[in-house]
This record gives C-alpha cells, structure tokens and sequence, in this order.
C-alpha cells in the first residue's frame, strides 16, 4: 500500500493526476485520519475527518474508477482545509 507522502504527491502533481483512482483515495483518506461512510444516493462517497469533523462528499465516478477533475480539486481542497497536507 502507497505512502501517505507519496498519494499527497500524486494527487497534488501538475497536470492534474488523471489516475488517481478511488481506492487511492480510500487509502489516502484512511491515513489522514477520515472515515468512510456512503455518501448520498447511490454511487455517494464520503469521508469524516475524525478530528474536526469536516465532511467531503460526492458521487463517484462511473463507469470507470478514476476520479474527475473537480473531484480532484474537491479533494485537494479538503486535504489542504483539515490539515493534512504535511
């Protein structure tokens, strides 16, 4: 399993990661201390910073399991909100 330091590098790289995958950012947000819990309707995915409590959700990508654009910069943003960017 990748290091926190090297899925921050990799979601954080220009031009934007275009394989950052869902269970790359289930792996990352398991290190920076969030838990995962079903987002919304059906294809929801969301994550509680366990320390602030803040909350990211949305709906994941389908068909395939690379995350958008703007989930990317949703994510960044997030990292960057709770801290945990090191």
């Amino acid at each position: 399993m990748p290091k926190k330091k090297d899925l921050i590098r990799k979601l954080f790289r220009i031009p934007w990661p275009r394989d950052f995958t869902v269970r790359d950012l289930d792996a990352l947000m398991s290190k920076c201390n969030c838990k995962k819990f079903q987002g919304g309707r059906g294809s929801g995915i969301g994550y509680r910073h366990e320390l602030t409590g803040r909350k990211l959700q949305f709906d994941g990508p389908h068909p395939g399991n690379e995350l958008y654009r703007d989930q990317i910069k949703r994510v960044k943003s997030y990292i960057l909100e709770i801290g945990e960017k090191e």
